[in-house]
Parts: C-alpha cells; structure tokens; sequence
C-alpha cells in the first residue's frame, strides 16, 4: 500500500535535507582542516628552515673563530714588534740589530698579510650573519604563521563541531514532527543511495540534478498530493513544492 503523508508535512522533510546537506558539507570540511593540520605538525619546509638556518649558525661560528683567530694572530705580532723595538733601544750589537731588523720587516709583512685576511674574513662574517640572519627570520616567521594557521583551524573545527551538535538537534526537532515510517523510509533511502529525499523545482530533481522526462513530470501530475512519491532517478523521496513546475 502506498505511504500517505500531508503534502505540508512532506514538505518538512526539506528541513532535515538542508541540515543533512549542510552537516555533509561541514564533516567534509573538518577533515581538510584535520589533514592541514596533520600536515603542518609535519611541515619538510619548516624543518628545511630550522636545518638551514642551524647549519649556517655553525658556519658563522667558524668564520667568528677564524676572525678572532687571525685578530689574535695580528696582536701577537704587533706585540712581537713592539718587543724588538725595545730591544733595539737597548741593543749596540750590529749583529743583534740587523736580526731584529729582519724580525720586524717580516712581522710587518707578515701583519700586512694578515689584515688582507682580516678583511676577507669580516666580509665573509658579513655575508655569512646576513644569510643567517634572513634565515632566522624566515624560520621565526613561518612558525609564527603556521601556529596562527594552526590555531585558525583548531578554532574552525570547533566551531564546526558545535554546528553539527546543533544540526543533530534541529534535526531531531523536526524529525519528532513526522511520520515515523515517514523518517524511516527517509534514512533508509539516505542510507542506500546516499540521500534521502529530493526537492523538485522546475522540473529538475535537486538529488542528481537531472531534468525529468515529460512522461515522468506526467506521472507526477497525476499522483494525488499526499502521495509519498521516489524520485525516478535518485530513489529519494520526491518532494512536491509550488517551485516544482507542475
């Protein structure tokens, strides 16, 4: 025997069709934040980042090391320097003073040589501490970025989760309305083609999208308005509204 259900109360059922749709759309949408999320807590750019910028922090410690070394290397000499000089004041040995005169020239050369590497090295320091630095900067800043991504999303989710809590609601609210066998053909439609009922406007079947065939729209014409009617396409439950274009 055919179910008989008021054409105000098959109407209804477009309410827990939009909410099924809606908590559709929202389970989908909490699942692309969770995989976002999951792929943030493991982001290779961001360890790429902390690698780098760790790697050029071990690089701008050697070039420090480098620069002290040689800074140290040039105070030894110019003390060694500043030791001849004195020895020379006191010095009236020829041979001692050509010898300390041969020292100190090749202190000086050596000090010259020395300050050439100096320089080398502090522009080396420079750029080195540059890149370091630009790093850093960038590692700080994509953490920062994807912790506030991450709490965005967090804070996305929850707040989806609390609509699904109040769509199970109203769901239920508007369920408790209606037919039990009504809602019941409904769910097991929902749950074998995966919806339950479908809005007819103008002709088309909102489940699929599809146009009914002249033949079809006929049928449902002649139907009488309590009908319970299945959509010829979708298997869902056809709802009749003054949109349909009947």
């Amino acid at each position: 025997m055919a179910m008989r259900v008021d054409p105000a109360i098959q109407e209804r059922l477009l309410v827990v069709l939009d909410l099924d749709t809606e908590d559709l759309m929202i389970q989908r949408s909490i699942s692309e934040a969770e995989s976002t999320l999951t792929a943030l807590d493991t982001d290779a750019e961001y360890l790429r980042l902390v690698r780098e910028s760790e790697e050029w922090a071990d690089r701008h410690d050697d070039i420090e090391q480098r620069c002290a070394h040689i800074e140290s290397d040039i105070a030894a000499a110019n003390a060694r320097i500043q030791h001849d000089r004195e020895r020379e004041k006191s010095s009236t040995d020829t041979k001692e003073l050509t010898s300390l005169e041969h020292e100190i020239a090749s202190l000086e050369r050596r000090i010259e040589m020395l300050e050439e590497q100096e320089l080398e090295a502090l522009a080396d320091r420079d750029d080195i501490a540059g890149t370091w630095n630009a790093l850093k900067i960038a590692r700080d800043s994509f953490h920062d970025t994807r912790t506030a991504t991450r709490d965005a999303l967090r804070a996305d989710i929850a707040a989806m989760s609390r609509r699904r809590t109040d769509i199970v609601a109203a769901r239920s609210a508007v369920f408790a309305e209606l037919p039990a066998e009504f809602t019941d053909l409904y769910e097991r439609q929902r749950a074998r083609y995966g919806v339950g009922a479908s809005r007819l406007r103008a002709g088309v079947t909102s489940a699929s999208g599809v146009t009914l065939t002249p033949g079809q729209l006929q049928d449902i014409r002649s139907a009488d308005a309590d009908d319970v009617l299945m959509c010829p396409d979708s298997n869902a439950i056809l709802i009749r509204t003054a949109e349909s274009g009947l």
